[in-house]
């Protein structure tokens, strides 16, 4: 499914009002060629679906069983289409040299900017996906999301801050807002969506487990006191999680299982866990 973001329409008219209007199709078909690279790189390790959702500096393709990919797996096709625009700028840096001629040389300089660009570590960037992943080898994949989403919410900041201080230069880079902006605004639309995936994980388990005939086992320790949701928020994606529940002298309780979490929810909403094995009981 193709999707067209909110902020396409008002930034093109304002690039266009701004003066940019051939460079606009060339950028477009950069971006096309970026998201193309990591979809053919998904189908390679064994992820089909997808959608494209176009944004105001190209587009973004998210492929709809991406989020069972190891973080090995993620940090390959996070990091396979910036590999390849430099690569292709390096290529069309040397077709310019040996015979000048301006597509060339946008395209050189349009691959080369898009490579960089989508290796900052921020959301919705490649670079965000490689540092949460990375940071998976660390922690579990909801304390990963976290921390990359403060990050990518600070550097959002910080290009906002310096387009005020261009600004005291009577320098108006409106791309430096618009980025800062769309990484801001994807933060927080991001921090919103780790409960569903990680709700979607669990069901998604089910599906793993028949068909590999096995899944690791993670047991954690949990007080009374939490509520289902926090529970939910620690859950392991890649194992089956089993919670002993104690008390505040650390004395067992009981012991619930992840896909309860979910049952629970459905039918009490986000109690705390004592309230939940009472209504069990």
């Amino acid at each position: 499914m193709v999707k067209v973001n909110k902020f396409f329409l008002p930034y093109i008219i304002l690039l266009i009002f701004l003066g940019f209007k051939g460079q606009i199709l060339l950028a477009f078909l950069i971006v096309l060629f970026h998201e193309a690279v990591h979809y053919i790189t998904a189908v390679f390790l064994g992820f089909s679906g997808f959608d494209v959702e176009i944004l105001p500096i190209g587009a973004r393709l998210s492929l709809n069983d991406l989020e069972e990919a190891s973080a090995r797996q993620d940090i390959i096709i996070s990091l396979s289409a910036p590999v390849i625009n430099i690569a292709a700028a390096v290529i069309f840096y040397y077709m310019n040299k040996s015979m000048p001629n301006e597509i060339l040389y946008l395209l050189y300089k349009g691959n080369l900017t898009v490579g960089l660009f989508n290796l900052i570590p921020a959301f919705p960037l490649d670079g965000g996906r490689v540092l949460r992943s990375i940071m998976c080898y660390k922690t579990i994949y909801r304390k990963a999301n976290e921390l990359t989403i403060k990050f990518s919410i600070i550097q959002g900041a910080g290009l906002i801050a310096i387009y005020i201080l261009l600004l005291f230069f009577k320098i108006n880079n409106i791309n430096i807002a618009v980025i800062a902006c769309l990484i801001i605004y994807s933060s927080y639309k991001e921090k919103e969506r780790i409960v569903y995936i990680i709700m979607g994980d669990i069901v998604k388990k089910r599906y793993k487990f028949l068909k590999n005939r096995y899944m690791e086992n993670k047991n954690l320790s949990i007080h009374y006191k939490c509520d289902l949701i926090t529970a939910l928020s620690i859950v392991d994606k890649n194992k089956f999680n089993i919670f002993t529940v104690l008390d505040d002298e650390m004395k067992f309780m009981d012991i619930i299982y992840e896909d309860e979490l979910i049952e629970g929810l459905k039918v009490y909403g986000n109690l705390t866990i004592e309230e939940f094995i009472n209504n069990r009981e």
